[in-house]
């Protein structure tokens, strides 16, 4: 058996395990995100749940190498070329739009101008008047 692999499994399956845990705990506990500091725990767990996917991909990968061996070693290259490619990717996308997001949120934002519009609510929040 191969220790290194063994002690990178060990790490990161606990490592996965206890952010996963964490984030279902505080996700139940958490629902509303409609105040400033539960906003921002759901940023922090978001960014848990996305390490205990990464955590939980490298113990995947790292267990493939113990289970297949040296005889079978191209069967785990293939799971680890697969995997890392996949969160990879996932994670670039996933950065590509929320990067996309925050500079669109910043332009409208610039664009509201100043004004009676320039309050803390935003257009969805107020109901509409017509006058007749």
């Amino acid at each position: 058996m191969d220790y290194i692999s063994i002690q990178v499994f060990f790490i990161s399956n606990a490592v996965a395990l206890f952010t996963s845990l964490a984030v279902v705990v505080v996700q139940i506990t958490v629902v509303r995100g409609e105040i400033k500091s539960e906003r921002r725990v759901v940023g922090v767990i978001n960014k848990l749940m996305w390490l205990a996917s990464v955590c939980t991909t490298v113990a995947f990968i790292s267990s493939s190498y113990i289970v297949m061996g040296r005889h079978h070693r191209w069967a785990a290259n293939l799971v680890t070329v697969f995997g890392g490619v996949t969160m990879a990717g996932v994670l670039g996308v996933m950065t590509y739009f929320v990067v996309k997001s925050k500079k669109l949120r910043r332009v409208r934002r610039k664009s509201k101008g100043s004004g009676w519009r320039n309050t803390e609510f935003s257009d969805d929040d107020v109901n509409r008047i017509y006058a007749i």
